[in-house]
């Protein structure tokens, strides 16, 4: 693989990782559509790439990291899921995201080979018009900042991340709907979110070196890839954050919610 198409797919995972479009579906349409790659080759050049934002986001919540360690090891009966704190959010997230998301994988693997997401992305997407202008007519309503975040928001935030392994879902759309559903303000939806992917994509991660996905890839293209990835995703991380943070909150979801439904329509059609 040369380096244009390289910096491709680093450019398209580095910027469609964090909006609420499947990274995965983007990078696979440019692989096999564009640069008329391999099908054998899609599940290790999406493995490399997703480790390029991974460790994107790892350095760029590193101060949040080194809270949550540094709590966690100053005290550690924290470590049991009392109301509040991240810890506990990004636990019960993950351990929701595992229950909908593997039984779904292996229906889908078995039973549905073309089992897709589309309705439910559909659905979602509807969701966040709504609350887009419901937001409009409760102006001056209080919305919560991440701070706030309990054991509890994680359970809605995972459920729906779940649907993520489903063709076509995405992972950022999902995980920020919930969020924006349980009353958290867009920097904070998109903040959380993006830190609950670090825990997600390692544990994918994991699953897929196990079972050879990385070693069925040359070594030095999927680094490549993967810095591709990281440098692109790391720009764009604070980009995301940035722009969420500075707009209201209902037109956050408006143009995500129209955003998801024009994805899910795309991929009906």
């Amino acid at each position: 693989m040369d380096w244009p198409a390289i910096l491709l797919l680093g450019l398209v995972q580095g910027i469609t990782e964090w909006i609420p479009v499947s990274s995965k579906t983007q990078d696979t349409i440019v692989y096999l559509s564009f640069l008329d790659g391999d099908p054998a080759l899609v599940v290790p050049i999406l493995l490399y790439l997703h480790l390029g934002t991974f460790f994107a986001a790892i350095l760029y919540f590193r101060s949040d990291l080194r809270e949550m360690a540094s709590e966690l090891l100053k005290r550690p009966r924290d470590l049991r899921l009392h109301a509040g704190g991240r810890p506990g959010f990004l636990t019960i997230a993950l351990l929701c995201t595992g229950l909908i998301g593997i039984p779904l994988l292996l229906l889908e693997q078995r039973f549905f080979p073309s089992m897709d997401g589309d309705l439910i992305f559909l659905l979602m997407g509807a969701g966040l018009v709504l609350t887009g202008f419901l937001l409009f007519y409760q102006k001056g309503a209080r919305l919560r900042g991440r701070e706030e975040v309990t054991w509890r928001d994680g359970i809605l935030t995972g459920i729906l991340q779940g649907f993520s392994v489903l063709p076509g879902i995405s992972r950022a759309g999902t995980s920020t709907t919930g969020l924006i559903w349980r009353g958290f303000e867009g920097e904070s939806s998109f903040h959380l979110s993006f830190l609950l992917s670090i825990p997600t994509v390692l544990l994918a991660e994991m699953v897929f070196y196990l079972g050879g996905g990385l070693l069925s890839f040359p070594l030095a293209e999927g680094l490549a890839l993967a810095l591709a990835s990281f440098i692109f995703g790391y720009i764009t991380i604070d980009i995301v954050l940035r722009v969420v943070k500075r707009v209201n909150l209902a037109y956050v979801c408006l143009v995500m919610g129209l955003l998801i439904i024009a994805v899910s329509l795309a991929g009906a059609g």
